[in-house]
């Protein structure tokens, strides 16, 4: 990929220490593989003395220091061919660094320590000298990871730096009792008796959830929602460190202090994992590892640490920059922007000359109490903010809407009241038909899942019967600020009503049939410790244009019936597209796969028999699987960014080392870090060093064009319907795993009929 220059170049640099090995070869032996139980009894019989890894000639037993014994057959093994156990050398290297620098390890694979040095918690300075000593037992400690990569940005072995906070109580719960705490509802952390002990591991990382505190009675903690257990000692349990759990508890012991505490907190965090911050510390690691020297990862080899890719003296990565997408709002090909906001003002919706539903129907489902500030709320949604930057047209007028019937439905009850909502909902119902149904929740239901949410019954009523809902929190109903959150939620409840905002203007040069395909999952639970039922949304289908192709694939399946499900999913779309677009013999088909996890063989034998049945019929296909994920360590900065000014006009600019949305970087040949946050999307000048998202191109695909399928991506997150501002996810994998939450959760609520998406709703994003 060729760097794409422009006129203030930018100065990228990663969290990534390139690795450079002192010679092409090492010796080891090798024993033939027979079984897993084999492997793990090498492992605990060569321990501290070999590396034992499984490789594709068996398992290799690389001894660690000269004069050690050969374990198995002589055999020399070339750094390059074997990439992935030379890199195992460099984590064992780093295991021994860490421990020779005086830290615990939190987990052995990858390397991951807390740094509880003198001066490295984030909240002592804070208290004070005459700080409460309840609260000096409260700390705020740097938490690093250290992983070896095969391969990194510069196409280069190394090791990857990251960096967290970790949150530590140094007090029982029976002493937090003692000092007045209420812990009901809370939930607990216990001594895992079962995990790995030894004298190089944290003591803290043994301790793990067991449940949440129903009552204490005679310093025992009687649990709800626990596995395993029922109670505890109060003396031999810890409060989880969750954040709200912390602040509270500063609080509770700081008294009028807490709120300064707090504040000067969150900016401690932030220096610490702001994007300037986290390069500079991980920069620090660097320093550290390369004043250490060569690490000696071989009997016969050592590895050199380089300094950081992109920093003042390291490799420099090479990238290109891709520009927003021009979205496009009409049919004939005339009225184009950049900004959907801007077109949307400027020119209406795609689909305004045909959209049928002119005149919606709107129900407002909200509690009494409630009801003169929704009043006012959907003035504004509908006719606009006067006086605001955007949103001055409102609903009707900026989505060429010729008019409006609203009929608000006030009911008696608490917010948290489901069945108060249910009743209102089918009340609702019974006035008439009705194109739209919003619903004013509130955060205080947030918790509640299945028949006890609010949010959820409502969805089921309405749904049910072929109306989809616009949900809107209390709390942004009562914000001073109003016009941006109605600029998203008109453009989600236009989308909602069938329409068709926008669509990205493509070339259309090149004859082909394009698919994009997205594949995304959700994970419910029905509560904190209740195993995780894997729901899988299967599938949004989408046109090269970024339109949401309308057919029965919504659907979501327990992941256990997960590759059946993507087959029959696949081959319906596939075939609605294929009558709708009448391909014929000599068709050329590009399918392209955006998918949340790593691809494996039962994707790849499901599009293959897809692929042979279309190729049966005379039609070309080819076809593209990339794994989208943000469950990765890597950061991109940009050592050139000064950042933007924040939002309202505050004093303190926001994004400083944060690169621009639309960088690229290439980690080998079938992965690319692509930067989908910059410092316009950050939400204030707190707010943390954002992730690139990884894309990772399957070896089976046979189309491998990672130019054309990155900037696909970046294209995609420019056409979510949910919000007016770019997502950092592509539409494929943002819907999809907005369908898996929804469906999975409405499973639990009684009388749920799940057809009614793909019959009833069939032309509503309902999901949004």
């Amino acid at each position: 990929m060729e760097p794409k220059r422009r006129s203030n170049e930018p100065h990228l640099a990663f969290n990534f220490m390139p690795v450079r090995f002192s010679a092409e070869k090492f010796e080891g032996g090798l024993v033939p593989f027979e079984s897993r139980d084999q492997l793990v009894d090498l492992r605990s019989k060569l321990d501290g003395t070999h590396v034992v890894a499984r490789t594709r000639d068996g398992i290799a037993c690389v001894p660690l220091a000269p004069g050690v014994g050969v374990h198995g057959a002589p055999t020399t093994f070339s750094t390059r061919d074997y990439q992935t156990l030379t890199m195992l050398l460099v984590r064992e290297a780093l295991v021994r660094a860490v421990l020779g620098w005086g830290y615990k390890l939190r987990r052995r694979y990858p390397v991951e320590f807390v740094s509880r040095l003198q001066g490295k918690d984030l909240l002592a300075p804070l208290i004070g000298r005459h700080g409460q000593d309840a609260l000096r037992k409260l700390h705020v400690y740097p938490r690093f990871l250290l992983d070896s990569k095969t391969i990194g940005p510069a196409n280069c072995p190394g090791v990857v730096v990251g960096l967290r906070t970790r949150l530590e109580i140094d007090m029982t719960v029976a002493e937090l009792i003692q000092r007045g705490v209420d812990v009901e509802g809370l939930y607990v952390l216990g001594e895992d008796s079962t995990a790995a002990a030894g004298p190089e591991m944290d003591h803290y990382a043994a301790r793990e959830i067991v449940g949440a505190v129903d009552r204490v009675d005679e310093g025992q903690l009687m649990l709800r929602d626990a596995v395993g257990v029922t109670q505890i000692e109060a003396a031999a349990a810890w409060l989880e460190p969750r954040r709200e759990t912390f602040h509270d508890l500063i609080t509770t012991f700081a008294g009028v202090d807490a709120v300064r505490i707090n504040r000067e907190l969150e900016r401690a965090t932030f220096d610490l994992l702001g994007a300037f911050g986290r390069f500079e510390r991980t920069v620090d690691i660097a320093s550290r590892l390369a004043r250490r020297g060569a690490l000696e990862i071989a009997a016969d080899l050592s590895a050199t640490v380089e300094p950081l890719v992109g920093s003042s003296n390291g490799r420099k990565p090479s990238f290109r920059r891709y520009d927003s997408p021009t979205l496009r709002f009409d049919q004939a090909g005339d009225r184009y922007n950049r900004s959907a906001d801007r077109g949307l003002d400027d020119h209406g919706p795609f689909d305004s000359e045909f959209f049928q539903r002119k005149k919606p129907k709107i129900v407002v489902v909200a509690p009494r109490q409630y009801m003169s500030e929704v009043k006012n709320f959907m003035a504004k949604f509908l006719n606009g903010v006067e006086g605001a930057k955007v949103f001055q047209k409102g609903f009707l007028r900026k989505y060429r809407l010729a008019g409006h019937e609203v009929a608000m439905h006030p009911f008696d009850g608490q917010p948290t009241d489901a069945s108060a909502y249910r009743e209102a909902c089918r009340s609702a119902l019974k006035a008439g038909n009705v194109d739209l149904a919003i619903v004013i929740t509130s955060e205080a239901q947030r918790h509640l899942a299945g028949d006890a949410s609010p949010y959820f019954v409502s969805k089921s009523i309405f749904m049910g019967h072929g109306v989809p809902v616009q949900d809107v929190k209390v709390e942004t109903v009562r914000l001073s600020k109003l016009a941006y959150p109605l600029n998203s939620i008109a453009l989600a409840s236009y989308a909602k009503l069938g329409g068709i905002p926008f669509l990205i203007a493509t070339a259309g040069s090149e004859q082909v049939h394009e698919l994009v395909i997205g594949i995304g999952s959700a994970e419910i639970r029905a509560s904190r410790m209740a195993p995780a039922e894997r729901v899988v949304g299967i599938t949004t289908v989408f046109s090269a244009d970024g339109n949401y192709l309308l057919s029965n694939t919504s659907r979501e399946a327990d992941y256990d019936d997960y590759p059946q499900e993507l087959l029959r999913s696949l081959t319906d779309a596939v075939n609605a597209v294929r009558d709708r677009n009448i391909w014929r013999s000599g068709d050329k088909v590009r399918l392209v796969f955006h998918v949340f996890k790593p691809i494996k063989d039962v994707e790849a034998t499901a599009v293959k028999e897809l692929v042979e049945r279309l190729t049966s019929e005379h039609i070309e296909v080819e076809f593209a699987f990339l794994h989208v994920s943000t469950e990765h360590e890597w950061r991109m900065f940009d050592r050139a960014g000064a950042g933007v000014a924040n939002w309202g006009g505050a004093a303190k600019s926001k994004g400083q080392y944060v690169a621009d949305r639309g960088y690229a970087v290439p980690i080998g040949d079938r992965e690319v870090l692509l930067a989908v946050r910059g410092p316009m999307d950050l939400k204030s000048d707190l707010h943390g060093a954002p992730k690139p998202l990884s894309l990772k191109l399957h070896r089976k695909s046979t189309f491998t064009d990672m130019d054309f399928l990155t900037g696909q991506v970046f294209s995609f997150t420019s056409m979510s319907w949910r919000n007016i501002y770019p997502s950092h996810l592509p539409v494929t994998i943002l819907y999809s795993d907005l369908i898996a939450d929804l469906l999975g959760n409405l499973r639990h609520v009684k009388n749920w009929n799940a057809d009614s998406v793909a019959t009833r709703l069939h032309s509503s994003k309902w999901f949004l």
